[in-house]
């Protein structure tokens, strides 16, 4: 075996497999947890669907290829819907007079609003596709690091090609 061999060997390997990063959504949604791999060459990542952004209700699933990879990216979102319902958790049994809901009400509200403030990965494929995996605040820099790693995989991958 040559140099330019042991080197293709060596690529392959990379762009095929890269271990699972797998991180709670939320600090306060433990339960619900996202993950991220890299295997044979496709980017594959499952997250939870969940009600309000606290009840879990199924998972969505995510295949790209890595060479179709063109920005990974952790960014700070708001998801304006959860927000909004997050919100009217807290106001609309004050509106009605229901001071017996208003406690656990306002506590639900405000978890769910929490929770649509967190961070996101966020993959924009070569098409314009963009996909988002929510991650938790104290795993964003993992989830950077493993951006990072992605994206010098797909590069490589597409300068082969």
């Amino acid at each position: 075996m040559n140099a330019k061999q042991g080197r293709e060997t060596t690529a392959t390997m990379d762009a095929g497999f890269l271990p699972p990063i797998t991180a709670p959504v939320h600090g306060s949604t433990r339960y619900l947890r996202s993950q991220v791999e890299v295997s044979d060459g496709i980017l594959r990542w499952e997250t939870p669907a969940a009600l309000f952004g606290v009840v879990p209700i199924g998972t969505r699933k995510t295949e790209i290829p890595v060479s179709a990879v063109a920005t990974l990216t952790v960014r700070r979102t708001v998801q304006p819907l959860r927000l909004a319902l997050g919100l009217a958790w807290v106001v609309i049994p004050l509106l009605l007079g229901q001071w017996w809901w208003a406690v656990p009400s306002t506590m639900f509200g405000v978890w769910v609003v929490a929770i649509s403030l967190g961070p996101q990965l966020e993959v924009t494929t070569t098409q314009g596709v963009i996909r988002r995996a929510p991650f938790c605040f104290s795993h964003r820099f993992d989830a950077e690091l493993y951006a990072e790693v992605v994206l010098d995989i797909a590069e490589d991958v597409r300068n082969r090609a």
